[in-house]
């Protein structure tokens, strides 16, 4: 468009022609300025009506009002009141790609959703098969929510899960990121989702306590259009990642506003999160699956419970031709490169269709080349399939092909929103380098400097920037109004996922069934012919077998939640549920254990020369050496998921690993003897109740002394009786089940976490 101001009216003489009564021959002019749309009332009866913040506000006469991210709505009607005829204006930024159809309200009721046999059908995965309902009633129209898994928006406010809300011409009603709005008994809505817009209003974000208090987000003010590719960039430290965090919302510990289309993003983050996708520095992905086969699980995780397996496998073909890795979608994702592997985690937050999408540090480690690829891959995404694209970098070799540049100056003040082809000329320098120098030395003054220009461009003159409200923090939040995937069948999908992860790692899997195998072959070494007849070496050798299960057990998992602790992290923000989680990681293990266990007690027992004798519960003695062998290995393995959820790496969940056994060593009862404080310490410890149970079905009590030829002292750990064995069979089953809810709690701090 080669003119910077357009007139639109009635009048044939108006650049845009507009034929409806209500319109005047010349009601507004439209600005163009340094990239930034202007929007003016030309005339004086009071017709114009611009939407912001969720109402239509009157546009005073003669007024320019500049166009914020997303699209621009303005009604211009004969009075204030809904009633009457009106026309809606829409203003779309051109990158948006946006299609609007119209649908006429004939039928009492038209249906909303993602099945082809709606009324109004909206083709977006984040769209429930049956989404919503809108009704014809005395007042107009109301729209009800058929308990949707993203639900519905109209001027900003949530319509609660399977609740409703009147609607009037000219409200904006937003479902998934689609945009609709009623307008003389018709909707008119985009046939496909855009990539959303974002607006950051005076966002602050404090760290610390006390006298150690500072300010890592600074009075930070941003726009962000639908569909543009954006780079935050910066110095170390200067707040990248944590301004980020902010945006999508992961980060609520802050001040200030984010709207998203317009939406209090904190206030709705639990039903706006499923159109936001994000990829932390670390990949989310799973080494040893197949890339089609880790999508699969996703999907089945992201999408909507009612979308169908055919649903799925189209949108998994068609996000791996986006990432371009539809010939290497068979491949184990470990065989894959670097860019690949980061072009995979992309894949992963893309099957939801979302329209906001971060990434922190997707080029960090790649080769110049793959960095050029993947940032032309990112660039084509925000265009070509309706993506607003935010990523945090280091490398601005390809910064060109972004849309915008924010540049964060020390202290988290930001001092730069715009095209990176004026940054130079913005800050009068040359190079990148001589801006970061200049920033050090003088970020006040320009972080000021971008704040003026700011408030100039998109505030009303008058309007001061408030100081920041420390209260205003996680208070903001609401519970989630979303439908979720339904808790057993999200169990279903990870335990499957976590199957096929164990035996696909063949040689870890080898590993886990071959060491109890030689453990009992050294124990056989070690073991005098006498066990099971004198007290010495039976109780010697009950305890090298307890303590080994032990082992075997911590071994199993203690670096089973750490090492995928990211993939973990993004996929709780989403929907996942902790508890299905580590319920998961308990039912494969149980499989794990059995065979563990039927390899180590049976060939220890078959390796034995003489056998314990008189079964109480079970029935032999043998099989209750084998359940209490089970039940140490998986209370041992339920420990190891503590240890592995506190942690971050699996380096220092090792270092963990020795601590661990020495306390079970100690205060086992067969090194120490336990009084006072050890035997109450011993109550939390795995070895303390095994060798109880060992000790009672072997009858050591009963065993004679090797030395004196005498039962050793009497020792009421190992008192033999059937009610005795079962408590205390039931006591390490306790132990297991508190373990998974000490686990669930722990992983709660997982939003804590930084990369």
């Amino acid at each position: 468009m080669k003119k910077d101001r357009l007139f639109f009216g009635s009048s044939m003489q108006c650049d845009i022609v507009i034929n409806d009564p209500v319109i005047s021959e010349i009601q507004g002019k439209i600005k163009l300025v340094n990239d930034m749309v202007y929007v003016g009332d030309m005339d004086d009866s009071g017709k114009m009506y611009l939407y912001r913040d969720r109402n239509y506000h009157p546009m005073f006469a003669k007024k320019y009002y500049v166009k914020q991210p997303g699209d621009m709505f303005i009604r211009i009607a004969g009075s204030s009141s809904y009633s009457g005829k009106n026309v809606i204006l829409v203003f779309s930024s051109i990158s948006r790609n946006s299609v609007w159809s119209t649908k006429k309200l004939t039928k009492p009721q038209t249906t909303i959703g993602r099945d082809s046999r709606n009324d109004i059908v909206l083709e977006n995965p984040g769209v429930s098969r049956k989404h919503a309902l809108l009704v014809n009633s005395a007042n107009g129209y109301v729209i009800y929510d058929n308990n949707s898994v993203n639900s519905i928006y109209v001027n900003g406010e949530i319509v609660q899960r399977a609740g409703s809300m009147e609607v009037h011409d000219g409200d904006i009603i937003q479902i998934a990121g689609i945009t609709m709005f009623l307008s003389e008994n018709s909707v008119i809505y985009q046939q496909a989702a855009g990539g959303a817009s974002l607006e950051l209003h005076n966002v602050n974000k404090i760290v610390g306590k006390a006298d150690d208090r500072r300010k890592i987000l600074n009075h930070v003010f941003c726009d962000i259009g639908n569909n543009e590719f954006v780079a935050i960039i910066g110095g170390s430290g200067a707040g990248k990642t944590t301004v980020m965090n902010a945006m999508s919302g992961f980060d609520y510990d802050i001040s200030g506003k984010v709207y998203c289309n317009g939406i209090d993003l904190r206030k709705n983050f639990q039903s706006l999160k499923n159109i936001i996708g994000f990829v932390p520095q670390q990949d989310i992905i799973y080494e040893n699956l197949k890339l089609r086969r880790m999508l699969e699980y996703t999907a089945q995780l992201k999408m909507p419970p009612d979308t169908t397996k055919g649903e799925r496998d189209e949108r998994i073909q068609k996000v791996l031709q986006m990432v371009g890795l539809e010939e290497r979608a068979n491949e184990y994702i470990r065989k894959l490169s670097g860019g690949q592997k980061k072009r995979a985690s992309i894949a992963v937050e893309l099957l939801a269709d979302p329209g906001l999408f971060f990434l922190d540090e997707p080029t960090s480690g790649l080769d110049p080349d793959t960095e050029k690829s993947l940032m032309n891959t990112l660039a084509k995404l925000s265009k070509t399939e309706n993506k607003t694209i935010i990523m945090v970098t280091h490398t601005v070799q390809n910064i060109n092909l972004c849309d915008k540049v924010i540049f964060m100056g020390p202290g988290g003040k930001i001092c730069y929103c715009g095209k990176p082809d004026k940054m130079y000329e913005y800050f009068g320098k040359d190079s990148l380098v001589d801006v970061y120098s200049e920033l050090a030395s003088n970020v006040d003054m320009w972080n000021m400097k971008y704040l003026m220009l700011y408030k100039e461009q998109h505030l009303d003159k008058n309007t001061e920037i408030p100081e920041v409200n420390e209260n205003e923090k996680i208070s903001d939040m609401i519970k989630d109004s979303g439908k979720k995937t339904s808790p057993l069948k999200q169990l279903g999908v990870l335990t499957k996922r976590y199957f096929e992860l164990v035996f696909n790692d063949r040689q870890r899997l080898l590993l886990l069934l071959l060491q109890p195998f030689i453990i009992a072959l050294l124990l056989k070494v070690v073991a005098k012919k006498d066990v099971f007849k004198i007290y010495d070496s039976t109780q010697s050798i009950m305890f090298a077998l307890a303590c080994s299960g032990i082992w075997i057990g911590l071994f199993n998992t203690i670096q089973e939640v750490c090492k995928e602790r990211p993939i973990l992290k993004r996929e709780y923000m989403g929907n996942l549920r902790l508890w299905t989680y580590i319920l998961s990681k308990y039912i494969v293990q149980a499989v794990v254990c059995f065979m563990q266990t039927t390899i180590l007690t049976g060939l220890f027992l078959v390796l034995m020369k003489h056998a314990p004798k008189k079964e109480q519960v079970l029935p032999t003695p043998q099989l209750e050496i084998w359940l209490t062998i089970f039940l140490t290995i998986y209370a041992s393995a339920a420990l190891g998921l503590i240890v592995s959820s506190c942690v971050r790496n699996s380096d220092r969940a090792m270092a963990l690993a020795p601590f661990v056994l020495i306390i079970q060593l100690l205060f086992s009862g067969v090194l120490f003897e336990l009084k006072g404080a050890a035997d109450k310490i011993s109550y939390i410890t795995v070895s303390r109740w095994s060798m109880e149970c060992l000790g009672n079905i072997t009858n050591l009590n009963k065993l004679n002394m090797k030395v004196t030829g005498m039962p050793h002292e009497h020792n009421d750990l190992y008192n033999r009786g059937a009610s005795h064995l079962t408590n205390t069979w039931l006591i390490l089953f306790l132990m297991m089940a508190v373990c998974g809810v000490i686990s669930v709690i722990v992983l709660r701090n997982l939003k804590k976490d930084t990369r």
